[in-house]
């Protein structure tokens, strides 16, 4: 009798000790991303077993947030982080430092990344502050998604959640053939495009401009919160004229009293394309893919 009523015992007390870890395997996994398209790339492959909390706002680029101490809360439980990296958002290292040592983080960019960023830069103003963040939107490339950041997302979520394996493979392999289609399309389509000269306002687009071998004649600024002078404008306006350009790319915002000017001087359309996926109401809600394809079918549209 004492025997039984001892195993009993045994039997649970290893239950309840067994327990925490079989719900803690159901649970999904908490993330933060600081930027929307890295944060839908994760949600893209973990679908219903990751929660996903997004830093910036919407209409806020990386260059101009100010970070908020009341985010941190947000950070408490937090299991993976998936950030842009390489300086492309400092601000996240306090994010990171808060949650813990035991948080999982993704760098979607490297420093291979920076040499592209910064041939794609538009110059800066004489005297003019250097900015400490780059705009590494390397999400605007799908090959980089691809083969790059969308393997580490899945391989931190089969860590994180091996029992839910299967699922993120499954999940994976469905987007690695939606952006090699999309991929594909684009390049073979662009490449069919006769060379059309344009301007792009900031180096936001550089990664997806050097995957399809698009070169701007000039980058306004060098990022969203540079301004130029009258002198450079009146440059600007003479090489788009010798150029031939009619086509500005810009992001959604309302152009500038410059670029306005700079459009008007030489005839060219203001075109916006999408960078963070949220800028403006008729993109709130969209998936990275959705604003890539949106970002394809402009440019196909402009350049024919």
């Amino acid at each position: 009798m004492v025997a039984t009523s001892f195993r009993t015992v045994t039997v649970v007390i290893l239950w309840l000790t067994v327990l925490p870890c079989v719900a803690s395997a159901e649970e999904p996994v908490r993330v933060v991303g600081t930027v929307s398209p890295l944060s839908d790339i994760v949600r893209k492959i973990g679908g219903r077993h990751v929660v996903v909390s997004t830093v910036l706002a919407p209409g806020v680029y990386p260059s101009e947030y100010v970070f908020r101490e009341g985010f941190l809360g947000r950070m408490t439980g937090t299991e993976l982080v998936i950030r842009i990296g390489e300086r492309g958002d400092p601000w996240s290292d306090r994010l990171i430092a808060f949650a813990g040592p035991g948080v999982v983080v993704i760098n979607a960019a490297r420093r291979e990344d920076l040499a592209v960023a910064s041939r794609f830069a538009g110059p800066r103003e004489p005297g003019a502050a250097v900015s400490s963040v780059p705009q590494l939107y390397v999400w605007l490339d799908p090959r980089i998604v691809r083969d790059r950041i969308a393997p580490a997302v899945l391989q931190a979520l089969i860590e994180l959640r091996p029992a839910r394996a299967a699922d993120f493979k499954s999940n994976s392999r469905r987007f690695f053939f939606e952006l090699t289609k999309m991929d594909n399309e684009a390049g073979a389509l662009l490449a069919q495009m006769p060379p059309k000269p344009f301007i792009a306002q900031t180096g936001a687009w550089s990664f997806f401009f050097n995957r399809y071998g698009l070169m701007p004649v000039e980058v306004i600024a060098p990022d969203e919160k540079a301004e130029i002078s009258a002198e450079r404008m009146s440059r600007m306006i003479a090489r788009g004229r010798l150029a031939g350009v009619h086509l500005i790319f810009r992001d959604h915002r309302p152009p500038s009293r410059p670029l306005t000017q700079i459009a008007k001087r030489i005839n060219a359309a203001i075109l916006p394309l999408g960078v963070m996926g949220n800028e403006h109401p008729g993109m709130m809600g969209s998936t990275y893919l959705e604003m890539m394809q949106l970002n394809i079918r402009k440019l196909l549209v402009a350049f024919h």
